[in-house]
């Protein structure tokens, strides 16, 4: 039987602080209603710690499940577009903070693709023979590039982290298939200049170093880039999209979502949703939705998942799998992110002052 990467643990990360709808409504003109018409988005994590705080806490359950230590795995990625600081590099940084001392460790930006494109990687390296484990962690702090300001963006995003340990199967279950894609001519339809979140924001310049995001443009992109990603991905793999019991699409915006699903004529008890508790959590949203899924009995043991995603870049990118016999964790962890007195407000008034120029200015 064909040697193949399985999936053997999960977990996640969503921070304690919330930021509602109604909190919105005290920042900026707009409305419970407004938002969740637009983009099925109620409430949105804020973390109060560093990417790597968050990634830790994934990865600590994601090892728990599988039954493993951080020295039994072999591969460290990890994927984001909020790094802490680009060198050294998150996954060396995880690395170190849960002893992973036998794993190589690298990070990956694909943007909101970035799970998709580790997923690829690492299945690849385990079908290769190069790791027998890898861990893979999604984890985003996209609050400190958000403009509290400007309603066109702010509601969208939120932070939190996923993961997900990859082990050698030959049992017929694990990754079937993946299609990766980038259109670097339409990349300028989202961009934030920005190094890294460790840090203050001051020291930057608020005109500059601000999401850009061309909403309609982005949106097209989007439901077009994972309908031809998800056939691509189904045609190498053999099935049809009859054969698919669950997707788990990046949690963009429930427009979209929907959107895609129409044009693949899946039905939507047939996708995962969870963007309304997160907000769109770019490479952590889909590790983060498929915990749930799990958490809410909808994978089962030879079950067909299509994982798939657009971002920045412009990239995209799908993948195939049957998951394995196991849907419960082996074991479980305490891990958990410390507790903090600051209210989302608190969290949020670095933003509000340091974009601040911008709206006086307009």
């Amino acid at each position: 039987m064909q040697r193949r990467a399985t999936i053997t643990g999960w977990g996640k990360c969503a921070p304690p602080v919330k930021l509602t709808n109604a909190d919105l409504e005290q920042l900026i003109e707009t409305s419970h209603d407004w938002i969740v018409e637009r983009t099925g988005i109620e409430a949105r994590g804020i973390t109060h710690v560093e990417v790597t705080d968050m990634a830790e806490v994934a990865a600590m359950h994601a090892l728990a499940a599988a039954g493993l230590e951080p020295a039994d795995i072999d591969l460290l990625i990890v994927a984001s577009v909020t790094p802490e600081i680009t060198c050294p590099s998150n996954a060396c940084f995880l690395q170190e903070r849960i002893g992973a001392v036998n794993a190589a460790a690298f990070d990956l930006n694909a943007a909101c693709s970035g799970w998709v494109y580790g997923t690829a990687s690492a299945s690849s390296m385990i079908e290769s023979g190069i790791a027998e484990r890898v861990l893979l962690v999604g984890a985003e702090k996209l609050h400190y590039v958000m403009d509290y300001w400007d309603r066109s963006t702010c509601i969208l995003f939120g932070d939190g982290a996923g993961a997900a340990v990859f082990e050698a199967s030959t049992s017929g279950d694990g990754v079937l298939s993946n299609d990766l894609g980038a259109d670097g001519v339409a990349g300028k339809t989202m961009v934030f200049p920005t190094l890294g979140t460790r840090g203050e924001l001051q020291q930057r310049d608020p005109h500059i170093d601000r999401l850009h995001f061309e909403g309609q443009a982005v949106f097209k992109l989007a439901v077009k880039g994972m309908e031809g990603s998800v056939r691509r991905a189904l045609e190498r793999a053999g099935l049809s999209l009859d054969d698919v019991d669950l997707v788990i699409p990046h949690q963009a915006n429930q427009r979209i979502i929907e959107a895609a699903a129409r044009r693949l004529e899946v039905p939507m008890d047939k996708v995962m949703v969870n963007i309304a508790e997160h907000g769109n959590t770019a490479a952590a949203s889909i590790p983060m939705a498929m915990t749930d899924a799990v958490a809410q009995g909808r994978l089962f043991p030879g079950a067909v998942v299509v994982q798939t995603a657009f971002g920045g870049g412009v990239t995209w990118g799908s993948s195939v799998m049957r998951w394995g016999d196991r849907v419960t964790p082996l074991a479980t962890s305490d891990a958990e992110l410390p507790p903090t007195d600051l209210t989302v407000f608190d969290l949020l008034a670095p933003n509000r002052a340091f974009f601040a120029p911008v709206h006086e200015s307009s």
